[in-house]
């Protein structure tokens, strides 16, 4: 593969203004989500949760985001080195999870996921098994904090927890196995052969302006799409088939979340609140969830509120939920900021690294 060949060869072309741009309208929404939530919380409150913070647990977010990003790279690595994919240094894998942080704040439409399929498809050279390793790694991730949320959810449902409206207990009791189910379902390798295999007519509708063969092609590239998301999972079934050997990437997103949780868990710490372990998880997932959507600016500001507003419906008060929220997004959002827009200029060597990775893997 030339570089030029790749089709994200352009992605790490940072506009220095746009940079700025992106971090000042993200601290800006921050500001003003803070400000129109404390007008709720009664800024009285907020001053006296503040005062009465015990900074030390400060620290915890600090331990907890540190895991987070190791979990993460552990993840990271066995995805991409299961079923004779590349196998990644540390400090190549450390460098790739970093710059897609970097990407997914500064406003790009793609972020993270696109910096992951562009590590993948330079250190592989085919395009279609870096897409599906990208697909497993996302699908794995999410898998893990639903399984997580539908275990948090069935203790608070078998200990009857006051407080917790029900329909969000049972919410998480029912989608996770539904979609845990419906992917296995449908992704078995004949369906997914089927749905990527498109005739050649089919891929030949581009040409031309018709109506008609425009659709055809829509429906060709949301059929391949489909195709790959389900191999992704097939990607996932090759990993947790040798646990033993994969071990790094069945337990890495645990590591990851359980990272990311014990952040929020020591803020709420640092405002004297403690939820129990049920309570956090379900509260923490339904934002996480809400949040998913691409927002601008990292969802800056939209975080921090819906943060505070599930935390809310678990039992915890609007001030020192806003306050544990706005403390944990420090950690897990401004903080990383500094060494990922560091490492965005160094992805010309980022590069290098995989091309060399790449060439080693065809001369072996």
């Amino acid at each position: 593969m030339h570089h030029g060949d790749d089709p994200t060869e352009g992605l790490f072309r940072v506009d220095r203004r746009r940079a700025l741009i992106s971090i000042g309208l993200a601290l800006v929404l921050a500001i003003g989500a803070v400000g129109l939530i404390g007008e709720v919380a009664n800024y009285d409150r907020l001053t006296r949760a503040l005062t009465r913070a015990h900074h030390v647990w400060l620290v915890g977010c600090l331990v907890g985001e540190v895991l987070a990003y190791v979990g993460y790279i552990l993840a990271y690595r066995d995805v991409a080195r299961v079923g004779d994919g590349p196998c990644l240094p540390v400090w190549t894998a450390t460098r790739i999870v970093v710059v897609g942080f970097g990407a997914f704040v500064l406003g790009s439409t793609v972020g993270g996921l696109a910096v992951d399929y562009w590590a993948l498809h330079r250190a592989t050279g085919q395009g279609r098994d870096a897409a599906r390793r990208v697909l497993a790694l996302n699908t794995l991730e999410w898998a893990v904090l639903g399984t997580f949320a539908f275990a948090s959810a069935a203790i608070l449902l078998v200990g009857r927890a006051a407080g917790v409206p029900l329909p969000l207990i049972v919410m998480w009791l029912v989608v996770t196995p539904v979609c845990a189910a419906l992917g296995l379902w449908l992704a078995r390798p004949e369906r997914i052969e089927r749905l990527t295999s498109a005739p050649r007519s089919a891929r030949e509708a581009m040409h031309g302006f018709a109506v008609r063969r425009r659709a055809r092609w829509v429906l060709v590239i949301v059929r391949e799409g489909l195709g790959d998301a389900l191999a992704g999972i097939l990607v996932i079934r090759a990993l947790l088939r040798d646990p033993v050997r994969n071990w790094a990437g069945v337990i890495g997103f645990g590591v990851y979340w359980a990272g990311d949780l014990l952040a929020l868990y020591a803020g709420l710490k640092a405002f004297g609140i403690d939820i129990g372990p049920a309570r956090l998880i379900v509260a923490y997932t339904t934002g996480y969830m809400i949040t998913a959507l691409p927002l601008p600016a990292g969802g800056a500001g939209t975080t921090e509120a819906t943060m505070a507003w599930t935390l809310n419906l678990v039992g915890v008060p609007f001030a020192p939920g806003l306050l544990a929220a706005v403390a944990y997004r420090l950690f897990a959002f401004w903080l990383p900021l500094f060494p990922a827009l560091a490492f965005l200029p160094l992805t010309g060597g980022l590069a290098e690294d995989l091309d060399r990775i790449r060439r080693a893997r065809f001369t072996q």
